[in-house]
């Protein structure tokens, strides 16, 4: 483990039972230029204080090659998240979101992170997101960054259900890398609720 990672906040239990990692875009270590890769952000999709309610969040991904994470985030903002990790000089690029083109003022920054094509579909509309990008792998490109609206308070229950989609997606491409990760924890939702998470961590699960 790096010794730039700040993991005072972690319970003994996350940090044995989870790959910790320093605030790098993960692009850095899991990029596969061998293959296509498809790397996923779950917007507001946090680290929370109870560590069998990640469990239960990535529970569906068990069923794949995988590795957990918890990846250090330094700012709990969705543009500073898609600025670090998605900024590219890939061949054949392409951001697709299932958000709105004005939210966190995208188009502000998103044409300069280096894609070659930038798609924007409907708001939470996963299930064409998926067949996009299907459609897209049928002449694969080398990088797919891909942020995901799922809740801006965190709820499990709506994770858990994109995240078997993404799990049966993942199935029927078995050649390619995805990697999925969170932006920041709640933030846009009662302090209560946002107190559940860590103030700087977000979760990552590196497939295939």
């Amino acid at each position: 483990m790096q010794p730039s990672i700040h993991e005072d906040s972690l319970s003994q239990l996350y940090k044995d039972q989870y790959l910790l990692l320093d605030k790098a875009p993960l692009r850095h270590a899991y990029f596969d230029s061998s293959r296509t890769n498809v790397f996923i952000m779950l917007n507001a999709w946090g680290v929370p204080v109870q560590e069998s309610v990640l469990k239960d969040d990535l529970k569906p991904l068990e069923v794949l090659p995988h590795q957990f994470a918890l990846h250090r985030r330094l700012s709990n903002n969705t543009q500073h998240a898609e600025r670090v990790e998605f900024r590219n000089k890939y061949e054949n690029s392409i951001f697709v979101t299932t958000g709105d083109l004005t939210l966190y003022k995208r188009f502000d920054y998103v044409h300069s992170l280096g894609f070659g094509n930038i798609i924007f579909l409907d708001r939470n509309d996963i299930d064409s997101a998926i067949q996009k990008i299907d459609s897209l792998l049928a002449q694969p490109p080398s990088f797919i960054a891909w942020t995901i609206e799922v809740s801006p308070t965190g709820d499990h229950e709506k994770i858990q259900q994109t995240m078997q989609k993404i799990a049966e997606f993942e199935k029927k491409h078995p050649d390619v890398r995805f990697v999925i990760q969170g932006t920041h924890r709640p933030v846009l939702c009662r302090p209560e609720i946002r107190n559940n998470y860590k103030s700087h961590w977000v979760p990552a699960a590196i497939l295939n």
